[in-house]
């Protein structure tokens, strides 16, 4: 009788009858967004090609794995219906890898646009976010990459390596509702992107910075961008280089174990500021005249890098102070818990109290390792 039962039950069930089965969907992998002429959004999709990833066509040079659709709209999701109509599958957002900003877009302000990002559920807030500087957003979308099928997933792992690590649309998010952060991205400069070149690379060696607006306000090259995540605990390997005088050469440093801190105190009711840069660093290239397993030059060494990571650090801060006035440091933040009362006071107007803050570095680079000889090799002085 349980068994009569138990398939009778089995008839009543209901079966998967709004189910998509995975050949229905077209793979949207990155997105280019961009204003138009007619000052209306523009949106490019970066659509995954299957039967074309990994094919013999591909091996030879005849196939993409990828295409790119654009279209033009009020809206975002505007022009997003637009591109579904020119597609035979429906389309699947959610394992799109990285998001690409127009510089003339980024300028004008990414606020309105931010909101469907908050409202779609479907979309991924891990997908990376990039400002294009140089050539249209799209064309890194057409890009083909040696290492990579999609263009964005090999930009994505390189900006990686490269410098940040993990940055995603929730850390702008993140900066943008913060009363004492401002947000910055990562830069792509394309100006050396060769539409006729079959493999191309770019170069990520920029931050663009935006104020509290979503607006981008200028850009910082490397050697900025890079102390820049140093103060703000988003670096943790950096190759250093820097000249030491009293040697009379350069020398590369291996920085590990990247640290900054930062305190603050309140004095006659104005905030005052002191960051603390830490690292270990291993000696990888000396062109100085210095034997570096003398102690006495390798405390020179160490002296000079020290002063270098504290000027450049000084520098780039008095750069973001007086041309931008827009704090991508999180000072105020910090203020904001080391001093919860003085920031009440601070809060409203904070941007104008960032612009003439008085800020001082102190950096504290151990030099562990010297590399496994000490002098520069010449002939005659090299035995293992």
């Amino acid at each position: 009788m349980r068994i009569v039962f138990a398939c009778c039950s089995l008839l009543l069930l209901d079966g998967c009858w709004d189910r998509t089965e995975i050949n229905d969907y077209a793979f949207w992998m990155g997105t280019a967004l961009d204003t138009s002429e007619s000052k209306k959004v523009k949106v490019s999709a970066q659509i995954a090609i299957p039967k074309e990833i990994g094919a013999k066509s591909k091996k030879d040079g005849t196939g993409r794995s990828s295409l790119v659709i654009s279209a033009e709209g009020n809206t975002l999701l505007d022009t997003c219906q637009t591109i579904q109509n020119r597609l035979p599958r429906r389309i699947f957002i959610g394992h799109r890898r990285a998001v690409f900003i127009s510089e003339r877009l980024a300028r004008e302000g990414l606020g309105e646009l931010m909101d469907m990002y908050s409202r779609n559920a479907e979309l991924s807030l891990r997908s990376g976010m990039f400002v294009v500087v140089g050539r249209p957003p799209e064309e890194i979308l057409s890009m083909e990459s040696p290492f990579d099928p999609f263009s964005s997933d090999a930009i994505l792992r390189q900006d990686k390596f490269s410098k940040i690590g993990d940055v995603a649309v929730r850390d702008l998010f993140v900066s943008f509702s913060s009363e004492g952060t401002s947000p910055i991205l990562s830069a792509i400069d394309s100006k050396l992107l060769n539409r006729d070149q079959k493999k191309n690379m770019v170069d990520i060696n920029k931050l663009a910075v935006f104020n509290k607006k979503m607006q981008m306000v200028g850009l910082l090259n490397n050697d900025e961008s890079m102390i820049t995540l140093w103060i703000i605990n988003r670096l943790r390997l950096y190759y250093l280089t820097c000249y030491v005088p009293e040697g009379k050469g350069y020398v590369t440093i291996d920085e590990t174990n990247l640290s900054s801190t930062i305190k603050t105190n309140m004095k006659n009711g104005k905030p005052t500021i002191q960051i603390s840069l830490k690292g270990v660093g291993t000696i990888r290239e000396n062109l100085t005249e210095f034997d570096l397993s003398n102690s006495s030059k390798l405390a020179l060494v160490e002296s000079a890098v020290n002063r270098y990571v504290k000027k450049l650090a000084e520098d780039t801060m008095r750069k973001v102070q007086e041309n931008y006035s827009t704090d991508i440091f999180g000072l105020g933040e910090e203020i904001h818990e080391q001093h919860p009362n003085e920031w009440k006071s601070l809060r409203h107007n904070w941007e104008e109290h960032f612009h003439g803050l008085d800020i001082s570095v102190n950096a504290q680079v151990h030099l562990k390792r010297i590399g496994v000889y000490g002098p520069r090799p010449q002939q005659g002085n090299i035995s293992f």
